[in-house]
């Protein structure tokens, strides 16, 4: 599990101490920060022969042979089954972060390989637990809480994570092994003495629990209710939203101070609202242009729910481009359908020696020589009624 956010710090070493302490030490002290397994943690587990033969081959091959053995099993102690599909989806992402060479050192939380194989927490856990049953895969190491020196340490490195991912190795499929005792799933083991070593006597657990008991016995869970499974799936949304906003690179810095677990909720309402990741960058970006302010908060979950609380939810900035878009396009489709309709309209008009048209010239000929008599007859009405004016003109030439 790798904390580093900006690059790796044992790049800005000193070329002696990356002499010192050798490449790989020195980027696994100051980048990589992991938990360190003991020695022979891997030990008597098998190589694998590549993730494409693992995945396709083993995993595939295992389930086909021996799903109906398993299930009774995985019901009981995941609570349901598990489909191939799904099988080979969590195979492949826990394949991916796989050593190479090796299969080993499958460091991926169930938050994580969830959100990219898009399903449930639930189908995660059924699925790995299918792969131990199947004997694919072993989990070398239990994911666990960090301790204080622990914290204290991946700080440095701006890794804010709680605790540890299960490291996991991805092997042949084992052959089964018939030593051992098992009942109703589990390893049926030796009791403990109750006084010295030589006398026993039976607890009340194990009368109670016995083995009739034992396979009746419901898993003990509560019904959620409607409003819980919403609000469960609210919050998913929330942190699939936070996930791929952090890992876009429009991203602003001031927004990786927090993890997405810390930005889920302030984002969960948006997710609900369809926004993405695009659409929180283009309301940064729209903000600082015109507040002419590159925004740097203090505390950036309190700025994006300001800022967000100034918007309307409903309509995301990639719908309103979209209801521009369409909008454009429908007064293209107008003027090109008015275009084609004047078009067509010039192209059914009549011929020029057509009768309609040699009437149309006509009657416009009557109307031009009717206009001209019509002004004629009113110019020489008007110097009929001025001969004095012109006569008294021509005396004063006169004159």
């Amino acid at each position: 599990m790798q904390g580093h956010l900006y690059g790796h710090q044992c790049h800005a070493l000193t070329p002696m101490l990356l002499k010192t302490l050798g490449k790989e030490a020195a980027c696994r002290r100051y980048c990589k920060v992991a938990l360190e397994l003991e020695d022979g943690a891997y030990g008597g587990i098998a190589r694998w022969r590549g993730a494409q033969h693992w995945v396709e081959i083993v995993v595939r091959c295992a389930f086909t042979a021996e799903y109906t053995r398993i299930r009774p099993m995985l019901v009981q102690t995941s609570g349901g089954g598990i489909s191939l599909k799904s099988l080979i989806a969590v195979a492949t992402v826990m394949a991916e972060a796989a050593d190479y060479d090796t299969g080993r050192n499958s460091r991926l939380t169930v938050e994580t390989i969830a959100e990219r194989i898009k399903g449930g927490e639930r189908t995660v856990q059924r699925a790995r637990q299918a792969l131990k049953l199947l004997r694919v895969a072993t989990e070398v190491l239990r994911g666990r809480l960090r301790t204080k020196n622990e914290r204290y340490a991946s700080w440095r490195f701006n890794d804010k994570a709680r605790g540890w991912a299960s490291v996991w190795a991805l092997h042949p499929s084992k052959p089964v092994d018939k030593t051992r005792i098992m009942v109703a799933g589990s390893i049926q083991m030796a009791p403990h003495p109750r006084s010295g070593h030589f006398e026993s006597f039976t607890s009340r657990r194990e009368v109670l629990n016995t083995k009739r008991s034992v396979d009746k016995r419901a898993a003990s869970r509560r019904k959620e209710s409607k409003a819980e499974v919403e609000k469960a799936e609210a919050t998913r949304k929330g942190l699939v939203l936070a996930s791929r906003w952090l890992s876009n690179p429009r991203t602003p810095v001031w927004a990786r101070r927090h993890t997405p677990r810390g930005w889920a909720p302030a984002l969960t309402e948006l997710a609900a609202h369809g926004w993405t990741a695009a659409d929180l960058n283009d309301t940064i970006d729209a903000w600082g242009k015109a507040t002419r302010m590159a925004p740097s908060p203090k505390h950036p979950i309190a700025f994006i729910r300001w800022l967000m609380k100034q918007q309307d939810l409903a309509f995301a900035p990639h719908v309103l481009a979209q209801i521009a878009a369409d909008q454009e396009k429908a007064e293209r489709e107008r003027q090109a359908a008015a275009f084609e309709a004047e078009r067509t309209r010039y192209a059914s008009a009549a011929a020029e020696d057509s009768p309609g048209r040699r009437a149309a010239r006509f009657v416009a000929r009557r109307a031009a020589d009717s206009a001209r008599i019509r002004k004629t007859q009113a110019s020489a009405r008007e110097n009929e009624t001025s001969p004095v004016w012109i006569t008294h003109l021509s005396d004063r030439g006169k004159r």
